[in-house]
């Protein structure tokens, strides 16, 4: 695999919330040329099957990712928005975005009321999306012929490659996390496994974690690993806020199981891959915190890659972790699958 310029294709392929379904073509396309068994459910989570067998390992990262919804077209041809997950306003004015219209996309920017026509009320406030509307450039007319209430609206950020093994790209979260899997599954390939592995690209995490709730209600796995993206460090952040890029993070709390993360940082620490644990007192509010309690509970991990700029166009992470992270997997699955029955879970 051809990392970049899957992670490339990944986060330029348009996948909102419940509208997932090109990227999971793309994960099963990706995981098939691997050997792996793949399909696509009514949620669009998209699973690839690696060895068969007891016991079972679902591992998950979300497809889906932040974006807009158009609500209104103005009489002038500017359509007005709402967010599809958490969009934060002051990453829009000034953006590029594609609006999915009938037939095809339409690149668009996002307009606002000049500074030098705000009053002095208005320039202490944060934008808010009601002031906002994105301008296509076309008549009015063409625009409405196009455009309708509920068309889809994704963020313009393409992967860029940047000094010191950075990449940034908008989508990161949570798709280099679903390459991720595809290249455990690359490493795992010629493995014998003791068992088998579920690769879940996870529908609508970004408004509730509804693809890995009904995943692992279907799978019924033994174990549940989430792969998810965590802050890395930034400038002004507080220290215990954030985590070093080159570092995979592994979480600790009521929402991971205690001897598998004991095992996991076991497996890091014999495979000279550097790991920094994150204390979370309660949930995580990641796919972890509905795998955990799906059914009679699952045993779960959570593993998290260190981005800057979370929720932006130019989410930036290092390759090298992202490698690392699929490296840990890797040996973390065949190792546990293979010493299964010897497990103490207490």
């Amino acid at each position: 695999m051809e990392l970049k310029e899957f992670i490339g294709e990944l986060t330029a392929a348009p996948g909102l919330p419940g509208y997932e379904h090109d990227v999971a073509r793309i994960f099963c396309r990706e995981m098939e040329a691997l050997g792996a068994r793949t399909e696509i459910d009514a949620m669009a989570n998209a699973t690839a099957y690696l060895g068969a067998g007891s016991p079972r390992i679902m591992v998950t990262a979300h497809l889906d990712e932040i974006g807009l919804i158009v609500t209104e077209v103005l009489e002038d041809g500017a359509l007005r928005f709402s967010r599809m997950g958490g969009v934060d306003p002051r990453i829009l004015p000034g953006s590029r975005v594609h609006v999915h219209a009938r037939g095809g996309s339409l690149l668009g920017v996002v307009g606002a009321k000049p500074p030098h026509l705000l009053s002095a009320a208005e320039r202490k406030k944060n934008p808010e999306m009601k002031d906002m509307y994105i301008d296509l450039g076309m008549s009015a007319g063409r625009v409405k012929e196009l455009v309708e209430v509920g068309t889809l609206v994704t963020l313009d950020g393409p992967l860029t490659e940047m000094a010191g093994g950075r990449l940034a790209a908008k989508t990161m979260d949570d798709r280099a996390c679903v390459a991720a899997m595809c290249l455990t599954a690359e490493l795992l390939r010629d493995v014998n496994l003791k068992g088998e592995v579920c690769f879940v690209a996870a529908a609508q995490e970004e408004v509730g974690s509804r693809g890995a709730e009904t995943a692992t209600y279907r799978l019924a796995p033994d174990l549940a690993i989430a792969i998810d993206v965590t802050h890395g460090t930034t400038p002004d952040c507080r220290p215990q806020e954030v985590f070093p890029l080159d570092r995979v993070v592994m979480s600790i709390g009521p929402n991971i199981h205690p001897a598998m993360h004991e095992r996991m940082m076991e497996t890091a620490r014999k495979n000279g891959i550097a790991v920094e644990e994150c204390v979370v007192g309660g949930v995580t509010s990641t796919d972890a915190e509905v795998t955990q309690i799906s059914r009679t509970g699952v045993p779960t991990l959570l593993i998290e890659l260190p981005l800057k700029y979370m929720h932006t166009t130019v989410e930036t992470l290092s390759i090298d972790t992202l490698r690392e992270t699929a490296r840990l997997l890797a040996c973390f699955l065949r190792d546990t699958l293979a010493d299964w029955g010897n497990i103490q879970w207490q």
